[in-house]
C-alpha cells in the first residue's frame, strides 16, 4: 500500500474514532468496522467499483447504503457515504482496517502475533507472553499463527516491531552473505 494511502487511512480512522467517542458508540463502532473490513476484504469487486471513475458517485453511495444500511450504526453509514462522496470510497477497506488498530491503540491494547512453523504448547505460549509483557506496559492481545514456510523458529510481532528468529530468515541471511563474498 502506498505511504500516502496509509497516512490517509489512519487520518480518516482517527476522525471516526473521535466521532465514536463523542457520540458514545465506541464499542459499536469497533464491531461495525470489523464487519465492514470483512466485507471489503472478501469482495474485492466492491473496492474496484468504488474506485471506478466511470460509475457515478450517487450510484456508489447507493451501493454502500444498500450493503450497510441495517448492519452498521447510522453515524458510521453517514461517515462512509461522505467518504464515497469525496471520491475516496476505494479507501474504505484500508480505513476500516486502520480503525481497528487505532481503536486498540486508544484503549492501550498492544497486538502481539506469534508465528511458528508448528502449533505451540502452553509452555512456549507462556514464555512468548512473558517476553512480550517485558517489552510493553500495555494490555496484550495475543494471536498465534502457524506458517510451515518459516521452516522452524518463530516470528514475534509486537505492534510495529518484529523479531524474526525463523529458520527461513536465517537461511536468507546466510545466502545473502555468501553471495556478497
Amino acid at each position: 500500500m502506498p505511504q500516502r494511502s496509509h497516512i490517509l487511512n489512519k487520518r480518516y480512522a482517527r476522525a471516526l474514532l473521535s466521532l465514536a467517542v463523542e457520540n458514545n458508540i465506541l464499542e459499536r463502532s469497533y464491531r461495525d468496522m470489523q464487519g465492514i473490513y470483512e466485507v471489503f476484504k472478501n469482495n474485492k469487486s466492491l473496492g474496484i467499483l468504488l474506485k471506478s471513475p466511470v460509475i457515478r458517485i450517487s450510484k456508489k453511495q447507493n451501493v454502500v447504503s444498500q450493503l450497510f444500511k441495517n448492519k452498521v450504526h447510522p453515524l458510521i453509514l453517514r461517515y462512509m457515504l461522505i467518504i464515497v462522496r469525496k471520491q475516496r470510497g476505494n479507501l474504505l477497506e484500508g480505513i476500516s482496517n486502520a480503525y481497528l488498530r487505532v481503536y486498540k491503540e486508544y484503549l492501550g491494547i498492544e497486538q502481539v502475533k506469534l508465528t511458528t512453523a508448528v502449533p505451540v504448547d502452553d509452555t512456549v505460549r507462556a514464555r512468548a507472553l512473558e517476553a512480550a509483557r517485558k517489552i510493553t506496559p500495555h494490555e496484550i492481545e495475543f494471536d498465534e499463527t502457524v506458517d510451515p514456510d518459516i521452516i522452524g523458529g518463530f516470528i514475534l510481532n509486537l505492534g510495529d516491531k518484529q523479531y524474526n528468529a525463523s529458520v527461513k530468515h536465517r537461511m536468507q541471511r546466510i545466502r545473502k552473505h555468501l553471495q556478497n563474498h
